[in-house]
């Protein structure tokens, strides 16, 4: 196993940290880039195939969903057979706000 020494990135080059996985051989690793790359470097066979385990947020030009608390992170549930979508800043119930009455 290596160590890499890490800088702290500066405010104006943000970076995200997370899983990741190989489409391509299957390697899982635990990966830093700078926010909005989408290919990553797989450490194991060396191609471009790497992409977030869990990707976040929505890419240039989507259709972007937030509360009116202007928080944009959601969480979503089945209970008793109704599917509930609950903003996880205020607590407020979106599910008629994405999918109507």
């Amino acid at each position: 196993m290596s160590v890499v020494a890490f800088k702290r990135p500066e405010p104006n080059d943000p970076h995200l940290a997370g899983e990741a996985r190989c489409i391509g051989c299957q390697h899982k690793w635990a990966a830093v880039a700078p926010v909005g790359t989408r290919s990553l470097e797989c450490p194991s066979c060396k191609t471009m195939n790497g992409l977030w385990t869990y990707p976040v947020g929505p890419e240039v030009g989507d259709l972007a969903f937030a509360c009116n608390c202007g928080c944009d992170a959601l969480t979503a549930y089945k209970r008793r057979g109704l599917f509930h979508i609950v903003c996880m800043s205020c607590g407020e119930h979106q599910t008629e706000a994405l999918f109507g009455a």
